[in-house]
């Protein structure tokens, strides 16, 4: 048991997000069940054996962590000393639109000059391979949302999520990272000098205090930091099993709006939007960018454009 006038709450719950198979649903239900990230390493191992999802395996896991604190120690040392910031829930700076999530992250690290998420976020996704069309309507998209005052969130990703964050900075404004590794090497290297730009006009975001390489299990898991950010989630293009489809689904979990550009069906990468706005999601053309901030800034007329598109297609029907 770590002895609780040494330690901070922050190492707490960096112990906490160290331990193998904790993930953020079971820390959220360990901090319900014992109060505090401290309280959790004073429980005995059959109290947390026995909650929800959990068995002795991970109970003993949880409690080894506290024999590690100097180890926590050093590395929230390490981190301060590469000006990263390393936030839990509990702090004030921490991004409120990501606290209520049942999956919040337990550590959120971050580097950049944006400390403090004031305005409005979209985050705008899609494939890795992407069109011509699909690449000049991510910057229009970017530069025209900046302009009204939203900031971009993407996953620095080659394809889309690169021209997403080059739109926001060519319109001079605020853009957001969220990486699936930790932030010492950005993936892909190909993208460190809009990972720079990032920093120096935003910021960039990491779950991963430890050095992390990027696995499709980590690729996929911050999918849900970027929709959580952000009001609303523009998919440009995709394929039906791309990585935007998973950032859009998680949205939709958290009751967040998913748009998708309704492209030709002979487009390539249109699969992915289709299937989105056959299951909801406010379709948009190509060339209706003004539409998109439009409904964004006045969320209000999103039923009146929803119910417009509603005619139009029954009107396809009449003879």
């Amino acid at each position: 048991m770590a002895d609780s006038a040494k330690e901070t709450s922050l190492e707490y719950w960096l112990a906490l997000a160290s331990v193998e198979g904790l993930g953020g649903v079971r820390i959220r239900r360990l901090i319900a069940r014992f109060g505090s990230a401290q309280a959790v390493f004073g429980a005995e191992l059959p109290e947390i054996a026995r909650l929800p999802s959990f068995n002795p395996v991970l109970a003993s896991r949880i409690l080894t962590a506290s024999g590690n604190f100097p180890t926590f120690r050093e590395r929230l040392d390490a981190l301060k000393a590469q000006e990263v910031r390393v936030l839990c829930p509990e702090d004030t700076a921490y991004p409120v639109q990501l606290k209520n999530l049942p999956d919040a992250p337990g550590i959120l690290c971050s580097v950049g000059t944006l400390t403090e998420i004031d305005d409005p976020c979209v985050a705008i996704v899609g494939s890795t391979n992407p069109s011509i069309e699909g690449i000049q309507l991510t910057l229009s998209l970017a530069t025209q949302l900046v302009r009204a005052g939203f900031t971009i969130v993407s996953g620095l990703a080659a394809g889309i999520d690169a021209y997403a964050h080059s739109g926001a900075l060519a319109g001079l404004g605020k853009t957001i990272g969220v990486v699936g590794t930790d932030l010492s090497a950005i993936y892909p290297a190909r993208n460190n000098p809009i990972a720079m730009e990032i920093y120096e006009h935003g910021c960039l975001f990491s779950e991963h205090p430890f050095p992390t390489t990027p696995s499709p299990g980590n690729l996929i898991q911050r999918n849900r930091i970027i929709s959580g950010l952000s009001v609303a989630t523009i998919v440009v293009e995709a394929s039906k099993t791309g990585g935007a489809m998973h950032t859009a689904r998680y949205a939709q979990r958290q009751d967040r709006a998913v748009l998708a550009c309704r492209w030709d069906t002979r487009h390539p990468q249109s699969e992915g939007p289709r299937e989105l706005i056959k299951t909801g999601a406010f379709p948009f053309a190509p060339t209706e960018v003004d539409k998109v901030v439009d409904v964004l800034t006045h969320p209000e007329r999103l039923e009146t454009y929803a119910s417009s598109e509603a005619s139009e297609q029954m009107g396809l029907f009449e003879e």
